[in-house]
């Protein structure tokens, strides 16, 4: 049995070792346990008792011992659902006062809050944590996130504000293929398209009521994350003006004009 797959489940490391020798052979005494696995007795006993809360364990008492044995391994589906469900409830409660912690956070921060992140794992974080303040996101995109990042993990960069029913706003650069507004409406994008060759830098910028990331693919990616209302408000109007100029050009009225239904 793979003890790593025990523990993506949600076991610990010592939880998934003694589950493990437990199905293994069926039926076990918390000495026998702390003998196969070197562990102390008091370890063994916690460990097995707490298998059984977790219902992934029977305990009897038999001639004066305990004796610990597997239940259905069904149960680890049930485990691994519930641990869903307290990750999701964490990430509820902490959404809950994130707005009201960040107001109480400007109201005493004397200068904006700078992050920067260097290599595509850190960079991918940048961006869940501008997502994770759950605010509508206002982005210009570069065509050189793809090749730097790939496709998957940009387009869980993309979808992830859906999920928390929060808008996008993007100017992208036009691919050359036939548009499905429809596509747009299921990511909660609303998307103004410029010529490709009008921005070809390797940089992208978002930005939020209260954040403004901007990224660097020209090489390993970069980014910087700056937590400050003054300067978001800034990059939104930037955005805004920009964006009201774009939607005048010929481009983005001609090829508006050839959206498939």
């Amino acid at each position: 049995m793979e003890i790593d797959k025990l523990i993506t489940v949600g076991l610990t490391p010592p939880q998934a070792e003694v589950y493990a020798l437990l199905m293994q052979k069926g039926q076990l005494t918390p000495p026998e346990v702390a003998d196969e696995l070197k562990l102390t007795r008091t370890n063994a006993y916690k460990i097995l008792d707490r298998l059984v809360e977790l219902e992934l364990a029977s305990k009897t008492d038999e001639h004066k011992k305990f004796v610990y044995r597997p239940t259905n391994p069904s149960f680890l589906a049930a485990l691994a659902q519930d641990f869903r469900n307290q990750a999701t409830a964490r990430e509820e409660a902490a959404s809950s006062v994130i707005q009201e912690l960040l107001d109480t956070y400007y109201q005493h921060a004397d200068k904006p809050g700078v992050e920067t992140f260097t290599g595509k794992k850190d960079v991918y974080e940048s961006y869940r944590r501008q997502i994770n303040l759950k605010e509508d996101i206002y982005f210009i995109r570069t065509n050189a996130d793809i090749p730097s990042m790939g496709f998957d993990t940009m387009h869980e960069i993309r979808v992830s504000p859906g999920r928390y029913d929060k808008h996008r706003y993007g100017i992208l650069p036009h691919s050359g293929k036939t548009i499905n507004p429809d596509t747009y409406k299921r990511g909660n994008l609303t998307a103004t398209h410029m010529d490709r060759a009008s921005y070809t830098a390797p940089v992208e910028w978002s930005v939020t009521d209260s954040s403004l990331l901007i990224v660097s693919y020209a090489g390993e990616p970069q980014s910087i994350l700056i937590t400050d209302k003054t300067i978001a408000l800034a990059f939104k109007q930037l955005w805004i003006l920009l964006n009201g100029y774009l939607q005048t050009e010929p481009f983005h009225k001609k090829l508006k004009a050839t959206y498939t239904d």
